[in-house]
């Protein structure tokens, strides 16, 4: 019995916690949230500043920010 007992117990556990999580996702779902209607019009410019100059910004700000990573790291090494 107790083999059956130390058996069952990860199972139990872990067929709740699946159980749990399930239901957790459907409550994630809001009513009243407008879905998505389509591609997105580049026309307005709200959008085509939010979908198109932001992250092409982010992109070369990261590639600026890698650099100085790199030449800070460089410095480093020559002075140790």
């Amino acid at each position: 019995m107790k083999q059956l007992l130390n058996f069952l117990k990860p199972r139990l556990l872990t067929s709740f916690i699946l159980f749990l999580s399930g239901s957790q996702a459907y409550a994630q779902v809001q009513p009243g949230i407008p879905k998505p209607r389509g591609p997105v019009d580049l026309s307005d410019t709200s959008n085509l500043v939010i979908f198109i100059i932001l992250p092409i910004l982010v992109i070369i700000g990261y590639f600026f920010w890698r650099k100085a990573m790199k030449k800070r790291k460089e410095e480093e090494d020559k002075q140790q």
